[in-house]
């Protein structure tokens, strides 16, 4: 995901955005103070393990599963934004 948002922005002329990892240790110093911190401490096992889920409904519902390129979709996201959009 990283990669085709950074190819994407330098597709339309942006910077390469700079990827670092994000501080988790701050907001657990942070967490006693901010519920939204506090909150999110506890989520973090989201981005620690891949997460699967079952598409059945939604492909009897379309009869198929869209599935566009990364590149494509991060693009039309992207570009659907109001701060990124034409």
């Amino acid at each position: 995901m990283v990669l085709a948002i950074c190819r994407v922005a330098a597709r339309h002329g942006g910077a390469a955005p700079e990827v670092s990892a994000f501080p988790w240790w701050l907001l657990k110093l942070a967490s006693p103070f901010n519920t939204t911190f506090k909150e999110l401490q506890e989520m973090r096992y989201l981005w620690r393990q891949p997460i699967r889920m079952e598409s059945a409904k939604l492909r009897a519902r379309l009869g198929h599963e869209p599935l566009p390129p990364w590149d494509e979709a991060v693009e039309a996201t992207l570009l659907g934004q109001p701060c990124c959009g034409a």
